[in-house]
C-alpha cells in the first residue's frame, strides 16, 4: 500500500510541475545581452537582434503596435538619444506563454527598473517597466513591447519650463 501511494505521490508531483519551453534559457541569455546593449547605447547591436517581419508594442500613450523595423529601431534610437548612463536593473526573467495554450512558448518576460539620465535636463530618472520579447530560430526579436509610464517619465526629466 506504502508503495501505491508513494508511485502516485510522485505521479502527482510531476504533473504539477511546469513545463519549461527548451528555448527559454536560450532567450533569457539573448534578453540580457538586449539589456546590455541597451545600457552600451549600441543601436546598432540592438538593430542587429531585430528581425525584419517584427512586431512591437511601444510604451508612450496612443501608440500604435508596430509593425516595421525602421519604427522600432526609430522607436530605441529616441530613448537612447534622450538618455545617458541608462541601466535596466531586472528583479526577474520569466518565462512567457503562448496566449492561446497558456504554454510556455521559449519568450521571455521581465520585471526591472530602469535609471538614467536626461541629456537634455541632466536630470536624473528612475522607473520600473515591464518589457517581453520573443525570439526566432535565429535569435532574432520577433515580437516585443513595453510597458511603462513611458510618456510621465519624459515629461518628468524634461527641461523646466522657462519664465
Amino acid at each position: 500500500m506504502k508503495k501505491i501511494l508513494l508511485l502516485a505521490g510522485l505521479i502527482m508531483y510531476s504533473c504539477s510541475q511546469p513545463v519549461q519551453n527548451p528555448k527559454f534559457e536560450k532567450n533569457v541569455v539573448l534578453a540580457k545581452k538586449w539589456f546590455e546593449l541597451w545600457e552600451a547605447e549600441d543601436i546598432e547591436g540592438l538593430s542587429l537582434m531585430i528581425s525584419d517581419k517584427v512586431e512591437w508594442q511601444g510604451a508612450f500613450y496612443g501608440q500604435e503596435l508596430t509593425k516595421s523595423k525602421t519604427e522600432v529601431i526609430d522607436y530605441i534610437n529616441g530613448w537612447i538619444g534622450a538618455m545617458e548612463n541608462i541601466n535596466y536593473e531586472p528583479d526577474n526573467f520569466l518565462a512567457g506563454v503562448d496566449p492561446e495554450t497558456n504554454l510556455p512558448d521559449g519568450s521571455v518576460r521581465t520585471y526591472g527598473t530602469w535609471t538614467g539620465i536626461n541629456t537634455a535636463s541632466d536630470k536624473n530618472f528612475e522607473v520600473k517597466f515591464y518589457h517581453f520579447l520573443t525570439f526566432n530560430d535565429d535569435g532574432l526579436v520577433i515580437n516585443g513591447g513595453d510597458y511603462g509610464d513611458a510618456t510621465g517619465t519624459v515629461m518628468a526629466v524634461s527641461p523646466d519650463a522657462e519664465e
